[in-house]
Order: structure tokens, then C-alpha cells, then sequence
């Protein structure tokens, strides 16, 4: 079977339709790290831990309330070092009947995918990734799979939970395994920005718009299945905290154009306080960006992917805000984002001591200028309609 064949399979998974599946059992949510090997998985709500083997090399996720569930295996010297040769052992071992494919991902040249199929106690059918990891011969696998009969609507979950998985902190912020795999790179695609009245030439890839919808689409199908779950609230942050990592990696080219022309001209006109500068005229740009629909793509999302913004196909109060804090932070400034399911409405925040409206982080007396995105303001200029920080919930990036 080709690659292609296999990357046409993934690209072609549907929206899910499974809201008929109800959420009744209280559970938790957490990232999966481990210190030893420095590898995480920022996993879906609710999924609870198995099984563990003796040798702790091995962990078994189920979920209470969905039928998906995964494996997590940690192959340390294997006789056979490939990705590829550790992936299909670790399937040949479940009895599964599988395709592998090898790809370049992050630093990594050597990493493997697979769509399978096993008999256990019934069948079932997923997908299954493997990756080094920072370790010399070293690698993790992980198997994401459903019953069979549920594979169609499951596989956005499924893909979900691998593309997540991050072999090298260096690399946290940047495009998932399974985005990488269905989205290789195709070349520049020049764009012009005109902020502040400074025109900076710069480029994405030309596959970004494309992954970026990926991804959107993919994280909204997992993000509907929370709508009347105990836990909608953490499933909305973990929805744009994966966003803000894919769309960070894409945009590494443009943050570095925009910072290294626009924070000199900020440093000359406001040397007391070059950070405020910055993210004002950030600020003040996507203000003047006109509210529109990306009416190309046939999504649901309610969110114009960040390549897509700077292409001028959409923008929203929500992906302005993500691309600011996506500028801010690549300039090594604090800034998180903030969501309000009353208001419908998001906004940015910023770390400064100028003075104005602020969000505390609970617990941390830490305060951050609020920006309002879609008003010709300030940071720190707030609607009064919009200032009960109850409302509020903090999407804490990355």
C-alpha cells in the first residue's frame, strides 16, 4: 500500500456525529508526562488509566464514556532501532493486521505510522504512531484505537490524542505528528503585512492554510463532544491550547520577520516601556482587520485558522486574539488568551505594569492587561459590558 494511500485516509475523516454518545461519569483531565523519557500527551478529557505493566514501560487508557482507548509503550535498546521496526513489533504482538509508513517530523527523520486493525475480545480498528525520543534507542508508541464498528466517527478522536504527543519540549509549539504526516511541507508562499504603517514581507508554507483547517477541525470534532459534559470548560481550553500549539509552529517564519522589524521601531518610540509599544501596535492592527467569514471552507468551526487570517480569506474575535498572543509570545512575552462562553466573546491578555483593566491568575497575583480586539482601544480599555472576570476562562498557552 502507498503512503499516499494511507495520507489520503487520514485527511479524509469526517466530522464527528457521535454527540449521541452522553457523557455521565465525573472524571479528570490531565497531561500525560513522563520525566524519564520527556515525552506528554495533552489528552482529551476524561480518560482514565487502566492498566500499567510491571516493567511501567507500558500504560492502557479507556475512556468511561467513549469507545476509544489507547496504549502507550516505551521500547528502550530494542533489537531492531527504526521506527518502523518498533512499530510494527509492537502491532505484530496484538495479532493486528497494519500498513506502515515512515516520515520526517520536528528533528526527527525517522518516524512511523500505521492504520490497523486486531481481535481481541472484539475487533477493532486505529491508528497507531511511533517517534525516537530524546533517550539514545529510544522510542514511544502509541496505539489510538475504537471498536470497529465505530472507527468512522471515532477517528478524529483517535487523532487527535496522537497528534498531541511531543517527543522534544524544544518543539512543544509546533505543527502534531499526524498533522506533519497529512501535511508534509510545499514550499513558500510569500505574504506582505502592512502594521503600524510598516510593510514586512514574510512567509508561511503553502500546505498551512490546508493543515491549519486540519487541525481546526479535527480538535472542534473532539471539542462537540464535551458540549454538556461536567468538563465543557477544560475541553474548550484544551481546544484552543491545541490550535495555539499548531499555529505557533506555523507562524515561527512571520513571528520572526514581525519582531525583528517592528520591536526596533517600538524601542525608539517608547524607550520606557518598548513592550507596550509592541503589543499595542499588534493591538491596534488586527483592529483594523474587517470581521469576515472564511466562506471557502466548509467548517462549523466558528474559527479562521491563523495562516488563513494573514492571508485575508476571515478573521474573528477569537483567531485575532490567538494570532496577538501568538506575536507576543514569540517575542518572550507573557500572554495568554481568555474566552467567555457568556459573552461569546475572547480576548487577549499581556504581562505589563502599565496601567488599565487587568485579569489576575487565580492564585498567582499575577495581572495581565486585557485587550479587546474588535474596538479602536487600548490595553486595558474594556466594554463594561464585558468586565465581570467570572465570566472569563484563561486559556494558559503553552
Amino acid at each position: 500500500m502507498t503512503s499516499y494511500t494511507l495520507k489520503r485516509r487520514v485527511l479524509k475523516f469526517t466530522a464527528m456525529l457521535a454527540l449521541f454518545f452522553l457523557f455521565t461519569v465525573n472524571a479528570f483531565s490531565e497531561t500525560i508526562s513522563d520525566s524519564v523519557y520527556n515525552y506528554s500527551l495533552d489528552i482529551p478529557e476524561g480518560f482514565t488509566l487502566n492498566d500499567v505493566s510491571e516493567d511501567q514501560m507500558s500504560y492502557h487508557f479507556t475512556h468511561p464514556n467513549y469507545p476509544v482507548q489507547f496504549i502507550i509503550k516505551i521500547y528502550d535498546n530494542p533489537s531492531n532501532v527504526s521506527s518502523k521496526a518498533v512499530l510494527s513489533t509492537a502491532l505484530k504482538k496484538l495479532g493486528a493486521a497494519m500498513e506502515v509508513d515512515t516520515f520526517a517530523w520536528n528533528n526527527s527523520p525517522d518516524c512511523a505510522i500505521s492504520d490497523f486493525s486486531m481481535t481481541l475480545d472484539q475487533k477493532y480498528s486505529g491508528w497507531a504512531i511511533c517517534a525516537p525520543l530524546q533517550k539514545a534507542n529510544a522510542y514511544v508508541a502509541v496505539l489510538a484505537y475504537s471498536t470497529a464498528d465505530t472507527r468512522q466517527s471515532c477517528n478524529p478522536f483517535i487523532m487527535s490524542i496522537l497528534n498531541s504527543l511531543c517527543t522534544d519540549e524544544n518543539y512543544y509549539c509546533f505543527p502534531g505528528i499526524i498533522a506533519t504526516y497529512a501535511y508534509p511541507l510545499e514550499g513558500k508562499k510569500n505574504i506582505k503585512l502592512n502594521i503600524g504603517g510598516n510593510t514586512i514581507t514574510t512567509y508561511i508554507d503553502n500546505s498551512d492554510i490546508d493543515a491549519a483547517q486540519f487541525v481546526l477541525e479535527m480538535e472542534y470534532s473532539v471539542l462537540l463532544l464535551y458540549a454538556n459534559h461536567n468538563l465543557w470548560k477544560e475541553a474548550w481550553q484544551r481546544y484552543y491550547r491545541m490550535v495555539f500549539r499548531d499555529s505557533y509552529g506555523r507562524l515561527a517564519q512571520v513571528s520572526y520577520d514581525v519582531i525583528s522589524q517592528l520591536y526596533p521601531v517600538c524601542e525608539k518610540s517608547n524607550p520606557s516601556n518598548p513592550d507596550l509599544a509592541y503589543a499595542q501596535t499588534l493591538l491596534s492592527w488586527v483592529q483594523t482587520f474587517q470581521y469576515k467569514r472564511d466562506n471557502e471552507k466548509a467548517s462549523n468551526t466558528d474559527f479562521t485558522n491563523l495562516p488563513a487570517v494573514l492571508c485575508g480569506t476571515g478573521n474573528d474575535c477569537d483567531s485575532r486574539s490567538m494570532l496577538v498572543c501568538v506575536l507576543l509570545r514569540a517575542a518572550g512575552l507573557e500572554s495568554f488568551m481568555i474566552i467567555s462562553r457568556e459573552y461569546s466573546h475572547a480576548m487577549v491578555t499581556f504581562e505589563n505594569p502599565a496601567p488599565g483593566q487587568k485579569y489576575e491568575v487565580e492564585g498567582t497575583g499575577r495581572e495581565f492587561l486585557m485587550g479587546e480586539t474588535t474596538a479602536k482601544v487600548t490595553w486595558g480599555t474594556i466594554a463594561q459590558e464585558h468586565a465581570d472576570r467570572s465570566k472569563w476562562i484563561p486559556v494558559i498557552m503553552p
